[in-house]
């Protein structure tokens, strides 16, 4: 009895070791949409770098980033070899293709840029609506709500970064583009050149931002769960307002 005693904690290191080696994940994380993810210096870094993390630690999961160009993260995490990928907006026409947390990390909203010397608005600023048939920069892969994405109506622009679409309507090609405040206030930071040359001039409804995960990854329900609860934790006790804060604070922003 006494040598079985011994045998039984021996027998069940194996299993432990691999338990403690499933609470570590590799996660996509986008390249280059700052302030919420982009790889600087070949690290990732941004708003939802830090959310990601702090939601893990939370619940004892180790996670590793692995920076990539948008449209590739996702469709590695689509295919299985990701876990995950962020930032992400739910729409329908990707909802079938990964599963989703219960609730967005947070929600933005795509402001509508055009030239400073564009004529004004109307009263309220722009619609969904007043961009049909108008030209719009956008981003190649990127998802900017159900009804953007499945209006036919509105005419594309699409480059390759959120800088590159405030030069299309520098050089006349576009009349307006979509960008986040807070991408674009640091935008402007870091490309003093552009300052001054635009303005809002309305605003999409705001959208939830998510970290998708993958429907074919063998960890994706376990740490789907996992991520969930970190979140509730670090939203509810102010671990994720303090992420916010401080990168509001960096932009220059209230």
């Amino acid at each position: 009895m006494r040598r079985r005693d011994l045998l039984i904690p021996l027998l069940a290191m194996p299993a432990t070791a691999g338990m403690a080696q499933s609470r570590k994940v590799v996660i996509g994380a986008e390249d280059d949409w700052y302030p919420y993810s982009a790889a600087l210096g070949g690290r990732p870094e941004g708003i939802t770098v830090e959310l990601v993390t702090a939601a893990f630690q939370a619940v004892g999961v180790e996670v590793q980033f692995e920076p990539l160009p948008y449209v590739r993260c996702m469709a590695q995490t689509k295919a299985g070899h990701l876990l995950a990928c962020f930032n992400t907006t739910r729409t329908a026409q990707i909802e079938a293709d990964y599963a989703w947390p219960a609730k967005p990390m947070f929600e933005e909203r795509f402001l509508i840029w055009a030239l400073a010397d564009a004529p004004s608005p109307r009263v309220g600023g722009l619609r969904l609506a007043d961009l049909e048939g108008q030209p719009v920069a956008v981003t190649r892969g990127y998802e900017y709500g159900s009804e953007f994405d499945g209006n036919p109506r509105i005419v594309r622009m699409v480059t390759s970064h959120d800088e590159n679409n405030f030069r299309l309507l520098l050089r006349g090609r576009a009349a307006y583009t979509l960008a986040p405040d807070i991408n674009a206030r640091l935008l402007f930071k870091r490309r003093p050149e552009l300052a001054g040359r635009f303005k809002v001039v309305g605003q999409l409804n705001a959208y939830g931002l998510y970290t998708a995960f993958s429907r074919r990854h063998p960890q994706s329900a376990e740490m789907l769960a996992a991520f969930d609860e970190g979140m509730r934790t670090i939203h509810g006790n102010g671990t994720a307002r303090a992420i916010f804060d401080r990168w509001r604070l960096r932009a220059g922003g209230p």
